[in-house]
């Protein structure tokens, strides 16, 4: 098992493949897509725009790590070829490679995903899986109870019931089967005051959605979502080494009035509303030390 499957540590190179080369790994997470008919005939009159990706393992086998929708519509149109970025990594990196972008579009069923992160668990670490997955340990953590109890796994998988609603009759199912244990008799109040602090913890948990560092989405990357943008692939000219290395900027110093690289840029965290009272002090130290020097003998 590879600790960082789902960033493959080569380049991709662009290449065409055989559509009959490609291989759908079992057990990959699937994603929603609910205008297949469109889709279909759009990559009929204009072809497959952006390029697949796949995972090239020691024998030479390609597994597809993104793009299935892409690979079954020219299979359906009888077409022989598909372009795709190769990058070097094993069946499982292409399984991980995968899920790890399905959950960032946010095209996947809780219960599958559940499901999914179960079946990582048996040859990764609970850590290892948040980290492939760009996910919080303490929402595979909740996710992976869920998929331990077959009934409420069943009844989200089918959308009967919410994610917090599945993870709370989880948590009651669990409560009751510790209490049945023997040993000292709790008081109801004391049990009680348990329910409730559990019910208030899980409660906030819930309210509490996965942040933007927790799916591994930049402030550049929100944004051109918001706004609609389509992204381009890597082409090869994109992974070319720059010809020539950026000239060195330069500028004058805020403190001494002399010139520096940006290379030797120094910043200072302050508030914003106190950045022109900082720059103020900092400029009048440096006048007080030019007028000693310049009235020394």
């Amino acid at each position: 098992m590879t600790n960082n499957a789902a960033v493959p540590s080569k380049m991709p190179r662009l290449c065409w493949l055989k559509v009959e080369e490609v291989r759908i790994p079992e057990g990959r997470l699937r994603s929603r897509f609910e205008d297949y008919d469109n889709f279909n005939e759009s990559v009929k009159a204009n072809g497959v725009i952006q390029p697949i990706h796949v995972c090239e393992d020691k024998d030479g086998v390609y597994w597809l790590a993104d793009g299935q929708n892409r690979l079954e519509a020219l299979k359906s149109q009888g077409k022989t070829l598909i372009q795709a970025y190769v990058m070097p990594g094993s069946k499982q990196d292409a399984i991980l490679h995968s899920a790890k972008l399905n959950v960032l579009r946010g095209k996947v069923n809780v219960g599958e995903l559940a499901e999914f992160l179960l079946n990582l668990r048996k040859d990764m670490k609970v850590e290892e899986i948040a980290e492939s997955l760009r996910l919080s340990k303490g929402y595979v953590s909740k996710l992976l109870s869920i998929a331990q109890n077959k009934p409420a796994l069943e009844k989200l998988k089918a959308g009967l019931i919410s994610y917090k609603e599945a993870y709370n009759e989880v948590s009651c199912k669990f409560s009751g089967e510790t209490e049945s244990f023997p040993g000292k008799q709790e008081s109801q109040e004391t049990i009680h005051k348990a329910e409730s602090l559990v019910t208030k913890q899980e409660t906030e948990e819930a309210m509490q959605p996965l942040t933007d560092e927790d799916l591994g989405i930049t402030t550049n990357l929100k944004q051109a979502m918001e706004e609609g943008k389509r992204f381009k692939p890597l082409g090869p000219d994109d992974l070319k080494p720059e010809a020539e290395p950026r000239k060195t900027e330069y500028m004058t110093c805020d403190y001494c009035g002399k010139i520096l690289s940006r290379l030797d840029v120094k910043w200072i965290k302050v508030h914003a509303e106190e950045y022109d009272k900082v720059l103020l002090l900092i400029k009048g130290e440096a006048e007080r030390e030019t007028r000693n020097e310049s009235s020394r003998p």
